[in-house]
C-alpha cells in the first residue's frame, strides 16, 4: 500500500473483485494506512511497516509468511523488487521503473486512459484472466473507530444530522481556500445544519483550522483529534461532506456518503473520488482548470479560492429537507 491514502482508498476498491473471489488478501504498508484499514474486514491481515524495512528483511517476511504473490499498485517499484528477491511466484506491477523485468504481470501505467482505479483494474484483469468487475463495495472502518467519533462529536457538541468539511491535500493549490469553507459554515449555520471541519494531523490542516477558528471562533474543529479510522467513521455517519481532491474526500465516497468534491487544478476524469453519491464541483468560467500544475500562475488561484457555494448548498439543503421529513430512520444518518 502507498503512503498516500487516496490512492490507498482506490486500491482498496479497485480490489474488490478479488475480494469477491475469496482470495485472502493482506495489505502491507505503512503504520497510518494500515490503521485505517486494520478491522474493516477488507483485508485478511494488516501489516504495518517497522520504520522504513530494507529490501531483504522484507523478501524474508515474504518468504516467512509463504506468500504466494505481490500486487503492487502504486507507481513504486519497490515491492516489486522484494517480491523478485523473495520470488514470490505471481509479482504483478507497473512497466516502468523495471517493472516490466520484475514483475510476472506488467501494463505501462502512462499508456491506459481512464480513470486510476479503471487503470487498476486493467492490471488486474491481465493479472487474473476473467475477473469480472463489479461495484466495489462500501468501506467501513472497525466498530471502535464509530465508538471514537461518537466520543470526538459529543466532545465537540455536533448532533446529528451534521455535515463535514474536509481539509487536506499534499499540494497548497487543491485546497479550499478558508474563506469559501467560512461562507459554507456561516450559510449552514444559519440554515440550522451542524458541521464538522475535520482534518489530519498535517501541520497544513491544523494551520487551516486555526484560522478557520481565528474567523469563527464558534466553529466545531477537529484537526488533528482523530485517527484517520476515527475520521472515516466520522464522515461515514454525516449527512454530507465537502472536500477536494485528496484523501478524505476518497474516504467518504468509498463510504457511501454523498460527498461533494471542488475541483481545480487536477482532473475529476483521472482522480475523483468514487462511490455512489459523488457530485463534482469547479469554479464557472476558468479555462486553466485541470492545469495539473504544482502551483499557481493566478494570483486570485480562483478555481480554490472563489468557488460558488450556492450549488452545494443546494445538495446539502436537499438531503437536509429529506432527512428531517423522515428519510433518516435512525439516530446517525451513516447507520441507517
Amino acid at each position: 500500500m502507498p503512503r498516500f491514502i487516496g490512492d490507498a482508498v482506490m486500491i482498496h476498491q479497485a480490489l474488490a473483485p478479488l475480494r469477491n473471489l475469496g482470495l485472502p488478501l493482506v495489505a502491507w504498508g505503512p503504520g497510518n494506512v494500515m490503521e485505517l484499514f486494520e478491522g474493516s474486514g477488507a483485508f485478511a491481515a494488516c501489516v504495518p511497516d517497522q520504520g522504513p524495512p530494507r529490501a531483504w528483511d522484507m523478501a524474508r517476511l515474504l518468504r516467512a509468511s509463504r506468500a504466494q504473490g505481490v500486487i503492487n499498485l502504486p507507481r513504486s517499484s519497490r515491492a516489486l523488487v522484494v517480491a523478485f528477491l523473495a520470488r514470490t511466484p505471481l509479482r504483478v506491477g507497473w512497466s516502468e521503473g523495471g517493472g516490466r523485468i520484475l514483475a510476472t504481470t506488467s501494463l505501462r501505467f502512462k499508456g491506459l486512459d481512464g480513470h486510476q482505479i479503471q487503470r487498476y483494474g486493467h492490471l488486474l484483469s491481465k493479472a487474473f484472466p476473467g475477473l469480472s468487475q463489479g461495484a466495489p463495495d462500501l468501506f467501513r472502518p472497525r466498530r471502535e473507530a464509530f465508538d471514537q467519533a461518537a466520543a470526538v462529536r459529543k466532545e465537540l457538541d455536533v448532533p446529528a444530522p451534521y455535515v463535514v468539511l474536509a481539509l487536506g491535500a499534499k499540494y497548497w493549490n487543491k485546497r479550499l481556500g478558508t474563506p469559501v469553507l467560512v461562507r459554507l459554515l456561516d450559510a449552514l449555520e444559519q440554515d440550522g445544519i451542524p458541521a464538522l471541519v475535520l482534518g489530519g494531523p498535517q501541520e497544513e490542516d491544523l494551520a487551516q483550522g486555526r484560522e478557520i477558528l481565528a474567523l469563527r471562533p464558534q466553529a466545531k474543529v477537529a484537526c488533528g483529534r482523530t485517527l484517520l479510522s476515527a475520521s472515516a467513521a466520522l464522515m461515514a455517519d454525516a449527512l454530507a461532506v465537502v472536500g477536494n481532491d485528496s484523501s478524505l474526500s476518497h474516504l467518504a465516497a468509498a463510504s457511501g456518503t454523498c460527498t461533494l468534491v471542488a475541483f481545480g487544478p487536477t482532473l475529476p476524469g483521472v482522480t475523483a473520488p468514487q462511490g455512489p453519491q459523488v457530485r463534482i464541483f469547479q469554479k464557472a468560467g476558468l479555462d486553466c482548470l485541470g492545469c495539473m500544475r504544482f502551483d499557481c500562475r493566478i494570483q486570485t488561484h480562483a478555481c480554490m479560492q472563489e468557488l460558488e457555494t450556492e450549488p452545494i448548498l443546494e445538495v446539502i439543503r436537499g438531503a437536509w429537507r429529506g432527512f428531517t421529513a423522515g428519510a433518516g430512520s435512525s439516530t446517525d444518518p451513516g447507520t441507517r
